[in-house]
């Protein structure tokens, strides 16, 4: 039982990432005042079901917060409700998790033995029972028993006087709309409360978010589902009030995020003038909005703020068959190409301070037009990942775990978020050395994201809490993404090609270009070094480590020479090694025992050359001559014999041993289509009739 609560208090945790009414229940006035989180229900059971297997909880059970609320609610198990019932956490003090168990006159389920004691409190008895890591405290007035692992907020109850006591008449007026079977009613007050709380601290209700969700269950075997209500007044200054009545639209949001987004908050709407009403209550007056934004505004239907990993950028889908309304040459300051889509530098950055807490107070410069989706960024780089996620197919919309996940989401809503799980693990503020690592330790692949809709109308949203939960397959397929960026002045003319980094176990990339330099990358787009080549690149780059040391080097032939290159793009021992003759094949790399002791084979026209990893020539090796050789040969075994194999200009297949010399003569004459490879213990290749 105790776990179900911890796994709640998680789940909704990330989710988050008028006139008096009496109701006459006295359930109802009996909730502790202080109380955040209430669960209606009449049978334990229900809950004890609700959650189980959960893999985000699993990983989460461990914070702090979650053994406290857990030995806090362990009381529980002595309790089969079959009668409605309130479970309250409520806060005791500045940060003490408090539980209480509120239900019609029951006699709880324990062992006379577990019976530490009795109180007399205002006329009521209070027994207190010991449990193995705790104690509680239980005692029934006016037909209600009441348990609470807090002496002080079961004392604060019976001194209570339910006739004349209204707990919230916010969640009243809900909580009579909407209670069922099982609801989960949680304080909206302050948008960051539940996050806070959760990693161990109690941030004061500020009254600014919202005043209750309530949420239900719904069976989904592929996510945490929860639906219901939030509510929240649209004559104060609280945030969901700025999106009351904007009729929503369909939301596009997705085929313009990237997949790797730390944050996505999309906003629809008909009429930019509802968005600027709702503002101009929320700050009882109206703002002064620049004339640039409006004009987006009254041509967009949806505003979406995309939060990456090295900046922010806008999304503002423009309404259908709109022609584009903006002159962004006579805008800009500057303009250029990326990836064929033109980008540009605004002479004035467009300001959002004016529109903020729609949207984060940003300066804007980056602007690009990617089909119907206005992109703004604060930076070039961004405003490039943005084109790349979008050229490259990896936006959210094309996740697998994203399109299940649209089957059971509206189209449109007013607001959607939606939170990558990896940014939890980053708390603004300071938490416990255990609880970081916790959150560190946190596998993304089994719960992606926590998406959140809303449906907002007159004071109240239709609620949708989905967190898509993946145990293989296509759900859990690694994100593809791009992590770096480089433009280089001059055209690239070969590569690029990968080059292990064994500093930091990632893949840097090497390209030469028209000015046959050849240019060393990190994986974030971040030169290294150039150099200076005599001429074009010959087939690939070799990963090769002559010094046996785990730090490889780059070796490569071009028509002229055999370079072999450290990391640092300096030149090893005696290379590189020129000949007198033009190379004509690229470089081949043999390894016989896999040791390490390389040979290195030069094909000049007719002839075969072979080095030593320190650019010598190794003696023994006498090949032959028999015309243009046409392939860069191959080193292939089979069980204890080596071969040498390569074609040549007079349709000649030839396979030597390690001294040049021919291991086994093919007399068959072979036009080869395609280059030789090892299958089935064969040397084969396509000869020119495709057989």
């Amino acid at each position: 039982m105790s776990k179900v609560y911890g796994l709640l208090m998680a789940v909704l945790l990330l989710a988050g990432c008028g006139e008096e009414v009496y109701v006459e229940n006295a359930l109802v006035h009996s909730i502790p005042t202080e109380s955040k989180l209430i669960i209606a229900l009449s049978d334990v059971q229900d809950l004890d079901n609700l959650l189980k297997d959960n893999p985000l909880f699993d990983q989460l059970q461990g914070l702090t917060r979650m053994r406290e609320i857990e030995k806090a609610s362990s009381f529980l198990k002595n309790y089969d409700l079959d009668s409605d019932s309130f479970i309250a956490l409520s806060i005791e003090g500045k940060n003490k998790v408090a539980i209480t168990l509120l239900t019609e006159d029951y006699t709880a389920n324990v062992d006379s033995n577990s019976i530490k004691g009795t109180i007399d409190y205002n006329d009521t008895q209070i027994t207190e029972r010991t449990l193995t890591n705790s104690n509680y405290y239980a005692a029934d007035k006016n037909g209600i028993h009441m348990a609470s692992s807090s002496l002080l907020v079961l004392e604060s109850l019976i001194r209570r006087d339910v006739a004349d006591y209204v707990f919230d008449t916010s969640f009243e007026k809900l909580f009579e709309r909407t209670h069922n079977d099982i609801s989960f009613y949680i304080k909206a007050t302050d948008q960051k409360w539940l996050y806070q709380f959760m990693m161990g601290r109690n941030k004061a209700d500020q009254g600014n978010f919202a005043q209750w969700y309530q949420l239900e269950a719904k069976k989904d075997v592929d996510a945490l589902h929860m639906e219901g209500l939030i509510v929240y007044r649209d004559s104060i200054k609280q945030q969901h009030a700025l999106y009351n009545n904007l009729n929503a639209q369909e939301n596009q949001a997705d085929k313009i995020a990237p997949a790797v987004s730390k944050s996505i908050s999309s906003i629809t709407y008909t009429d930019e003038k509802n968005l600027i009403n709702n503002l101009t209550t929320y700050y009882n007056r109206a703002p002064a909005i620049p004339k640039d934004i409006k004009e987006i505004l009254s041509n967009s239907q949806e505003i979406t703020e995309i939060q990456l990993e090295n900046g922010n950028a806008l999304a503002f889908t423009v309404k259908p068959y709109e022609t584009f309304f903006m002159s962004l040459d006579s805008l800009s300051s500057a303009k250029s190409t990326y990836r064929d889509q033109l980008t540009y530098t605004l002479s004035q950055p467009i300001e959002t301070s004016t529109l903020y807490p729609l949207l984060i107070d940003g300066a804007y410069d980056q602007v690009a037009l990617l089909d119907n989706f206005l992109i703004l960024a604060t930076d070039v780089a961004i405003l490039e990942e943005m084109i790349s996620s979008y050229e490259n197919g990896s936006t959210l919309a094309n996740q697998p775990w994203w399109q299940t996940a649209r089957k059971s989401m509206s189209n449109s809503s007013t607001l959607l978020k939606v939170v990558n799980v990896s940014s939890l693990k980053a708390p603004t503020f300071d938490v416990s050395k255990e609880d970081e690592k916790i959150l560190n330790e946190l596998d993304t692949d089994k719960s992606r994201a926590i998406i959140s809709q809303y449906v907002h109308e007159d004071s109240y949203a239709f609620y949708r809490m989905y967190i898509p939960l993946t145990s293989g397959g296509a759900g859990t397929q690694p994100l593809v993404a791009q992590i770096g960026t480089y433009k280089s002045e001059q055209e690239i003319i070969a590569g690029p090609f990968l080059f292990p980094n064994h500093l930091n176990n990632s893949q840097d990339v090497a390209i030469q270009t028209s000015d046959l330099k050849l240019t060393l990358i990190s994986a974030n787009g971040t030169p290294y070094w150039s150099k200076q080549l005599d001429s074009e690149i010959l087939g690939g780059i070799n990963a090769v480590d002559v010094y046996k040391n785990e730090r490889q080097q780059l070796l490569f032939s071009t028509s002229k020479s055999l370079y072999l290159l450290d990391r640092e793009g300096e030149d090893v021992d005696k290379f590189p090694y020129t000949t007198k003759n033009t190379i004509t094949q690229p470089l081949s790399v043999f390894d016989y025992k896999s040791d390490r002791n390389y040979r290195f084979v030069v094909t000049t026209g007719d002839d075969l050359t072979l080095l030593d990893s320190k650019g010598n020539k190794v003696s023994g090796f006498n090949y032959k001559r028999s015309g243009a050789i046409t392939s860069s040969p191959k080193h292939f075994r089979k069980e204890t014999d080596d071969y040498i194999a390569f074609t040549t200009d007079n349709n000649q297949l030839k396979l030597l041993s390690r001294t040049g010399e021919v291991r086994t003569n093919i007399k068959q004459k072979i036009k080869a289509k395609s280059e030789l490879f090892f299958h089935n213990n064969l040397i084969q290749l396509v000869n020119s009739d495709d057989k």
